[in-house]
């Protein structure tokens, strides 16, 4: 029997039950869509780490040697240990000069290529290459063909043996781009014997440990007797940690977007209840009656929010992993990022969650129908006593005569229904917030587009030097074209000159001429010189390691094992290369040889092609497209966060009107009799929907900058971009926000039209 009643009240109440089964399937598709991804990328990443046997820690320095790798596999808890030679090297031109990692190795023990397609790496094979897969697939580069690459004044060419990915490059990143662009960026693998015997100097120890690496510092430090630059972990290696942040980023979205969808589904059980329990009064008091037990009433209008929530959880498990998991999985796992037998995965949390949701909406719905089951069954059969009308708190303003019927008829209505009004506000606040996320990104895209391109990079030409290049041809070349000459090389950075390992951060140093070309911005995003006698360090980096303007920054390049001292003249921001960027006259006073990469100008540089020391140029219209293709995913976050927004918006204002309709539908009669027309009435009823999207909008408008650069930080701290939302999005969101809660108003036109006058005022008497 009560089966058969909870159908005919699901069937009468359809439009807030099936809100209860859509906002707990939406939140269970948020979490596992972003867990799939999640999951699946973990699990991926774990088996990768063990087939590879990835490092732990990374030692860099110069001249190491044999003997240096068995006083280090002494040290306790270090168990292996690869010496090897990693050297930033270029592509030939017809690839674009791109940057090519090259590692020689005698030996394949840590961090092993893993092998795509291929041979097996082989460290005693002089005639091969393995060469990364994805820089083969941008350039549809086939096992047999020949690759060359220019290190260390070397004109290396190869056959292509095998292709290959490692840990260390599941994010890869051309110095030259703001995101991944893999016809820009590469590794390759070489035996060491490759190289001339006067060459074959190793600069790097990798090793695993059964412990923090960084803890192992004072042992290490003692074995090799100080000889060695710094010690890094997993967390200095960009390729690997750039994945982590992103992982963890979604881990953070599956959580949030949850959240969002079951406090809004608590509102909707809670105001659905309370109106339900109470219109079936008569009901429960018949019921209890005829001998039916309250424990049984209670199970009974519990097992709505059971049932439909369980539904909505399980229906949103399905549809997350097989919908939005794999979009993200052949999104993340597909283009960005580099790893083996990525795939949608899921775990039991997915379960708990659903539980949690379960249990509860189904709490929400006991403690709204409780109170109404401790009357007594005689004073249930008769109905309500209508509670004495009070003044509510508007008719206190001054004002309040002068008010319109419309305006004093809906704030009475407001006062006496506040979980109604919070629920309408707070909705509309979060589908507001949303649609700003979403629209805000694309003018975040636009804005960080400008700033990078037109601010920081002032020239309309990029001419890349290859390694043959020396300083006298690079300034002559500069002459011809009138350029600037810049340096990059990765570094390390300290705020002490004795810093332990965790207080190291792994970046880059830019050594520029200062003619203001390739500028700096400082915290505001005003492009300013770097003062003479000082650097700039960029600002996530300053933050992390407490430095301040006017404080001494110590850094050190990857081959070099002195701390150099330099003092922090301003705080930059970069949107994708951190460090220290300095001028061309310091470096060289302090010692260093100045070894230009680029040249940058606003003339025509197209000419430089055909200059023998010239790998690559590019125009600023090549960089825009890279950068614009790189930044297509925009579109599946703004399709996603206005399809939520969507979904918010219109269960929350349907669900307010409809229980603000059936609260007052005797109301609505009795002005019908007075002679209201339907029209009236329907603008009596979206007057307040529209007061309470207004009131959702304006508090969302200040979250969701907040959000938005939360979303931006989250990133990571290799990227640092500046949310900017143009007046449009406000406008455009609000418009939204509004349009919606006009079209739900017109929803009941149809039930306005058709009320029962007759049959409702016999109900009153």
């Amino acid at each position: 029997m009560l089966n058969r009643k909870m159908l005919r009240d699901i069937k009468g109440n359809f439009a807030q039950f099936f809100s209860i089964f859509l906002l707990s399937l939406v939140a269970m598709w948020c979490y596992t869509g972003f867990q799939s991804n999640v999951i699946g990328g973990s699990k991926a990443r774990e088996q990768f780490n063990k087939d590879t046997n990835f490092s732990d820690g990374w030692i860099y320095g110069a001249g190491f040697d044999s003997q240096s790798a068995d006083k280090l596999s002494e040290i306790r808890n270090v168990n292996d240990v690869q010496l090897r030679t990693e050297v930033l090297g270029k592509a030939d031109e017809e690839y674009n000069t791109a940057e090519v990692y090259c590692y020689f190795q005698n030996a394949s023990i840590v961090t092993k290529p893993y092998i795509m397609e291929g041979d097996e790496y082989d460290p005693t094979d002089t005639e091969g290459v393995w060469l990364f897969y994805r820089f083969a697939n941008a350039w549809d580069l086939k096992l047999g063909d020949s690759f060359t690459v220019h290190v260390l004044g070397q004109d290396i060419e190869k056959k292509i043996k095998g292709l290959i990915t490692t840990p260390e490059y599941e994010f890869a990143c051309a110095s030259t781009d703001t995101d991944t662009d893999f016809h820009n960026i590469g590794c390759a693998y070489f035996s060491m014997n490759v190289l001339p015997d006067e060459l074959q100097l190793y600069n790097e120890m990798t090793f695993t440990c059964d412990t923090d690496p960084l803890k192992l510092e004072d042992d290490i430090s003692e074995a090799l007797d100080g000889n060695y630059a710094f010690l890094a972990d997993r967390k200095s290696i960009d390729g690997y940690n750039r994945l982590t942040d992103e992982l963890a980023q979604h881990d953070s979205f599956s959580y949030i977007f949850s959240f969002v969808f079951v406090a809004i589904a608590i509102l909707v059980i809670t105001t659905t209840m309370k109106r339900m329990v109470a219109q079936q009064r008569t009901q429960i008091g018949t019921l209890n009656a005829l001998g039916m037990k309250n424990s049984k009433i209670i199970r009974h209008y519990v097992s709505f929010s059971l049932v439909l929530s369980a539904l909505g959880c399980v229906a949103g498990i399905i549809l997350g992993i097989f919908t939005l998991g794999r979009v993200m999985v052949d999104m993340f796992g597909g283009e960005f990022y580099s790893v083996p037998n990525w795939s949608a995965g899921y775990d039991f949390k997915s379960i708990g969650l659903a539980a949690t949701i379960i249990l509860i909406c189904t709490g929400s719905a006991f403690l709204s129908c409780r109170k109404i089951l401790k009357i007594h069954p005689s004073e249930a059969l008769r109905p309500a006593v209508t509670s004495s009308a009070k003044p509510c708190i508007f008719e206190k303003l001054p004002f309040w005569n002068n008010l319109s019927f419309n305006t004093r008829y809906n704030l009475r209505d407001v006062s006496r229904s506040k979980l109604r009004a919070v629920m309408g506000v707070f909705g509309t606040m979060m589908g507001m917030i949303v649609m700003l996320l979403g629209l805000g990104a694309y003018d975040t895209v636009d804005f960080v587009k400008e700033w990078y391109f037109s601010d920081i990079q002032n020239y309309s030409y990029q001419v890349l030097f290859n390694d043959n290049c020396t300083l006298e041809q690079a300034e002559e070349l500069r002459a011809q074209i009138d350029g600037e000459l810049i340096s990059m090389q990765p570094i390390s950075i300290a705020a002490s000159s004795r810093p332990t390992s965790d207080e190291i951060i792994s970046c880059k140093l830019a050594v520029s001429e200062g003619k203001g070309l390739y500028c700096v911005s400082d915290k505001e995003l005003d492009v300013v010189p770097i003062e003479m006698g000082t650097v700039a360090l960029t600002m996530k980096q300053a933050d992390k390691l407490g430095i301040k303007k006017g404080d001494k920054v110590y850094w050190k390049s990857s081959d070099g094992n002195e701390w150099n001292e330099s003092t922090v003249g301003l705080i930059s921001r970069h949107p994708s290369i951190t460090g220290i960027t300095m001028l061309r006259e310091d470096y060289e006073a302090q010692g260093f040889e100045f070894s230009p990469a680029m040249m940058v100008s606003k003339n025509d540089c197209t000419s430089a092609k055909d200059s023998d020391c010239v790998s690559a140029v590019h125009s600023m219209n090549d960089l825009r497209a890279s950068f614009d293709k790189s930044m297509e995913v925009m579109d599946l976050l703004v399709y996603f966060m206005v399809l939520f927004s969507v979904i918010l918006i219109v269960v929350v204002l349907y669900n307010s009107g409809n229980l603000s309709f059936n609260e007052r539908e005797k109301e609505l009669a009795t002005l019908k009799v007075m002679g209201f027309t339907s029209a009236r009435i329907r603008r009596l009823i979206s007057t307040q929907n529209l007061w309470l999207s207004v009131i959702g909008v304006i508090c969302g408008v200040p979250f969701g900058r907040v959000a938005l650069q939360a979303m931006m930080d989250s990133n990571g701290d290799a990227i640092d971009w500046p949310c900017s939302m143009a007046l449009s999005s406000y406008l455009l969101s609000a418009g939204f926000v509004m349009g919606v809660s006009i079209l739900v108003g017109f929803m009941f036109s149809r039930r306005i039209k058709h009320i029962d006058m007759v049959g409702v005022l016999k109900g009153m008497e």
